[in-house]
């Protein structure tokens, strides 16, 4: 059977290695919407997103993020990024960042999967990143890049989803059916 839904769910990969080519404001557009269309616990729609496609300030927060590792000392966040050429963005063209207010995490991860799978079925490549949000808890650059990044007021990081178009394949996680069960 097929079901355009599921195999965007299949299909869908962490991609690690961007193109510089932008993607349009239409498509932009309709990321953040899928995005908005995120159910929410009681409809609270805890949820801002914050569409950047400002390079230098998606480099600068890069080597933020590198740095913050650096000087905490944590040799096996550096040792992994720097495998990875010290990229945290992988050079993507956008990057949506989802400011959560409430401590509503269970939200900005369902909306993070909306976009996520909205972007593979527009065939877009697409990783969602937890790893960006140090900067915003380190005291020394949490106002500094609420700022830059234009926060509400009250809201904190919660994830970020770099979308752009594939310069490989990424890698498909298998999927362990040992990690389901059945009560019938």
């Amino acid at each position: 059977m097929s079901n355009a839904a599921l195999d965007a769910i299949f299909a869908r990969r962490s991609n690690r290695a961007y193109t510089a080519q932008k993607v349009d404001d239409e498509t932009i557009t309709l990321l953040a919407k899928a995005a908005l269309a995120a159910p929410s616990g009681s409809n609270a729609q805890p949820v801002n997103v914050i569409v950047v496609q400002n390079v230098p300030l998606i480099l600068e927060m890069e080597k933020a993020v590198v740095d913050y590792f650096i000087r905490a000392g944590d040799e096996s966040v550096v040792e992994r990024i720097k495998k990875r050429n010290n990229k945290i963005f992988y050079d993507a063209s956008t990057v949506f960042f989802l400011a959560v207010k409430n401590k509503a995490a269970v939200d900005v991860g369902i909306m993070s999967e909306n976009l996520a799978i909205a972007a593979t079925s527009l065939g877009l490549a697409n990783i969602i990143l937890g790893l960006p949000g140090v900067v915003f808890n380190d005291p020394a650059t949490t106002a500094y890049w609420k700022e830059k990044l234009h926060f509400p007021e009250g809201y904190e990081y919660g994830l970020a989803v770099a979308v752009g178009y594939a310069a490989d394949e990424g890698k498909p996680h298998d999927i362990d059916l040992e990690k389901l069960s059945y009560i019938r």
